[in-house]
């Protein structure tokens, strides 16, 4: 069964990580189809809207760390992470309307997708994690976009805590746009946005569409992308690597 699937319903494309027995964790082999089916929904005419979400009670966990303990040298540990910066720069290049439909909980590299939508809809349970810190390595797009979204102690808090961030206090703060009550909700919600969304010129929200991609380029999401790589070629993300393997918390010298 492939680990990211495509379902086309009612002009949606339900873009599917389908891995819920790793939680949807995102390894190079995972982010690589990610982005194949990705361009595949964009460029395919019965689509109109791309929707992303997760199989199970995970929407994504983040980078697959066992894949980066496995690694043999820091440039195949680094791997994982060039793949993240190009799947972010394929989720905010996508043409069409992008909806994040949160399943479930979202974990550093998956609370950072949320980053890439134009729209974010969740079930009302689910949780945002900025984790990345305690494994070693940044969240490189949130502490680029949060600080206007969030403000900066907010932001920091989130970032450099592990605070969550659940998807009530999510809503109120304007990061996602509806909440429903479970999945079979999200679904019909996706369906009812992407169908106002259609029945709009095309040309006005192409319009749309371009500004608000505008609004989210910045050099400073390229840095912390780049940062995130440097930073997987380090010590720490190797004893943070192992740590996750042996279920324990990673040790580090201040």
């Amino acid at each position: 069964m492939p680990s990211v699937e495509l379902r086309v319903e009612e002009g949606v494309g339900f873009v599917v990580l389908n891995r819920p027995e790793k939680l949807n964790a995102l390894s190079t082999e995972v982010m690589e189809e990610l982005i194949a089916t990705l361009h595949k929904a964009d460029e395919m005419q019965e689509v109109k809207v791309i929707a992303l979400t997760g199989e199970g009670k995970f929407f994504s966990a983040g980078a697959d760390l066992s894949e980066v303990h496995r690694a043999s040298s820091p440039e195949e540990a680094e791997r994982t992470f060039r793949t993240i910066a190009k799947l972010v720069s394929a989720l905010m290049g996508l043409e069409k309307p992008l909806i994040m439909a949160l399943n479930g909980d979202a974990y550093g590299g998956g609370a950072e997708l949320i980053w890439t939508a134009d729209i974010v809809i969740a079930v009302e349970s689910a949780k945002l994690v900025w984790a990345e810190a305690r494994w070693g390595y940044n969240a490189p797009v949130l502490p680029v976009i949060g600080p206007w979204v969030l403000g900066p102690s907010r932001t920091a808090m989130l970032a450099m805590t592990l605070e969550p961030l659940t998807a009530k206090e999510a809503h109120a703060l304007g990061i996602i746009s509806r909440l429903v009550p479970d999945q079979q909700a999200l679904r019909e919600e996706v369906k009812r946005i992407a169908k106002a969304i259609m029945e709009n010129s095309p040309q006005g929200v192409r319009s749309i569409k371009r500004l608000l991609k505008l609004s989210k380029s910045s050099p400073l999401i390229e840095l912390g992308l780049s940062e995130l790589q440097r930073l997987a070629r380090g010590q720490e993300a190797r004893e943070a690597a192992r740590a996750f393997v042996e279920k324990r918390k990673p040790s580090y010298s201040w």
